[in-house]
């Protein structure tokens, strides 16, 4: 087995539970914190497309979805490539307000196929590759272990939002 078979299907249940958790709320419950330093739908999968965005323009060399193809913008947000939401203050987690899931859902759909499409050219040798990440900024990272790290943080965070939806709606909602 390849590389791909085994990271794109654990991208795609990602894919799946971000679609399935912004779907349908209004701009209110995207912004809804359940507590003065919790952070809501919106911010949870805004942070974590930002950081699979920064995790693929490590990989693939090149610029940040965010930035490149103008999402920053659409948010009302800075184009600033170190901003992923980590060490946000409560107003920087309220300034994410995307108005609806759509956008999010857009934001992410293009960084989930831009990681697709370098996944499905990563050959077993491309694993050991080093790549430099600004969790590690005076170390370089596996490709392999970096794409772990993509796939266990993004599931992590998805599921935060999707619980967070939970709260909302104060009902499982989680149906297959």
């Amino acid at each position: 087995m390849e590389a791909k078979d085994w990271v794109l299907p654990a991208l795609a249940r990602t894919h799946e539970m971000v679609h399935r958790t912004v779907e349908g709320l209004t701009p209110r419950q995207l912004a809804y914190r359940p507590g003065p330093e919790a952070n809501s739908v919106a911010w949870i999968v805004w942070h974590l497309t930002r950081g699979l965005d920064r995790r693929a323009s490590s990989m693939d060399g090149g610029e940040q979805t965010w930035i490149a193809d103008g999402w920053h913008e659409r948010f009302g947000l800075p184009a600033d490539a170190s901003d992923f939401g980590i060490g946000h203050t409560s107003e920087q987690v309220d300034a994410v307000r995307p108005g609806d899931g759509a956008l999010l859902a857009g934001y992410y759909d293009a960084v989930y196929e831009r990681m697709g499409r370098f996944v499905e050219g990563v050959q077993g040798e491309d694993l050991a590759r080093p790549v430099a990440t600004p969790a590690a900024p005076n170390a370089e990272t596996p490709l392999g272990q970096e794409l772990v790290n993509a796939i266990v943080g993004n599931l992590m965070h998805a599921a935060q939002a999707a619980y967070v939806r939970g709260l909302i709606e104060q009902r499982r909602w989680w149906h297959r």
